[in-house]
């Protein structure tokens, strides 16, 4: 009970020190896991089979995320992605556009002068727009289907705040499209500017 109770006192002197504004929206750039696993995968088909798969273009990821604040812990955030990945397949264009959207419940973890440390949780859809039809039935059970569904976790999700409204954002991901992301964050205030630089000790 005793380190239990510690455990709790320390959690909960990191969450005192949590986000103050009401709305905050991100545009980041950043780098998928579906990159990776597309290419790795042609590689594969490429080593062992006649069919030839060419990945010829990848450009990072391009999100926004719209994030409202329901108490100094919990918010919500809605995000919508994009990448283009231009592949072929036998000379032929297989596909590009890859996109995706997710609902993510979010836990300010610490918050102190302007620096924020959160986790949060991701539930969503992606959508590629391959043509699965140029594909044998023995090579579409190695690609996703037009549609997936993926549940992810930011295990680092952080914001530098610069001043008042604009801050720079990292996150750091494991299952979800994006890997690794970087970009600008802007916060909203519902009524007259807080004092953001001033915390109590505990």
């Amino acid at each position: 009970m005793q380190q239990l109770g510690c455990i709790i006192f320390f959690f909960g002197g990191f969450i005192l020190h949590s986000q103050i504004h009401n709305r905050l929206v991100k545009i980041n750039v950043g780098v998928s896991s579906e990159q990776y696993r597309h290419k790795n995968t042609f590689d594969a088909v490429n080593d062992t089979s006649l069919h030839e798969f060419e990945l010829v273009t990848t450009m990072p990821t391009f999100s926004y995320t719209h994030e409202f604040v329901i108490n100094d812990v919990l918010s919500l955030s809605g995000k919508a992605g994009f990448q283009y990945m231009n592949a072929f397949y036998d000379n032929q264009h297989y596909g590009s556009p890859y996109i995706y959207v997710s609902v993510n419940p979010q836990v300010s973890v610490f918050y102190r002068k302007g620096f924020e440390y959160y986790i949060r949780l991701q539930a969503g859809v992606s959508f590629w727009f391959n043509k699965p039809d140029m594909l044998t039935d023995q090579m579409r059970r190695l690609f996703p289907n037009h549609v997936n569904f993926f549940t992810g976790v930011t295990l680092g999700g952080f914001n530098y705040f610069i001043s008042d409204h604009i801050g720079l954002n990292l996150e750091l991901s494991i299952w979800s499209p994006e890997m690794v992301s970087f970009g600008i964050s802007y916060r909203y205030y519902n009524k007259e500017l807080p004092d953001i630089q001033e915390t109590k000790e505990l």
